[in-house]
């Protein structure tokens, strides 16, 4: 079992980890099938550069503290659902978190977004 307190795997707790991003991406699936929406919340859901993938995984929710609305609001009016879905293929082909990352954040800066 990996949870927030374990430290022997930080790997795992990387929300970045393509295969991490995969399982949502499934759970997103599968929630739509259902007629259910799929939320991702906390840091993960916090973060303007990873909220656009997971609005292109098809995450439907994202539950964050108010603080970081601002920056995520932002960051979703400035890309169409379109763009977050190829952007998602994109990461979920990286070899690793930091890859995945990359990924977001050129995509972030070929926008001129900061």
């Amino acid at each position: 079992m990996v949870g927030r307190q374990h430290s022997g795997l930080p790997e795992l707790l990387d929300p970045w980890q393509p295969a991490v991003l995969d399982l949502v991406a499934r759970c997103a699936e599968a929630g739509g099938a259902a007629g259910k929406s799929v939320g991702v919340c906390g840091e993960a859901a916090a973060d303007p550069l990873l909220a656009p993938v997971l609005a292109g995984l098809g995450v439907t929710r994202l539950s964050m503290s108010p603080r970081a609305l601002p920056a995520v609001r932002a960051a979703l009016l400035r890309c169409t659902f379109a763009e977050c879905a190829e952007l998602a293929e994109r990461v979920l082909a990286a070899d690793d978190p930091a890859e995945a990352r990359e990924t977001a954040r050129n995509r972030h800066n070929e926008r001129g977004l900061s």
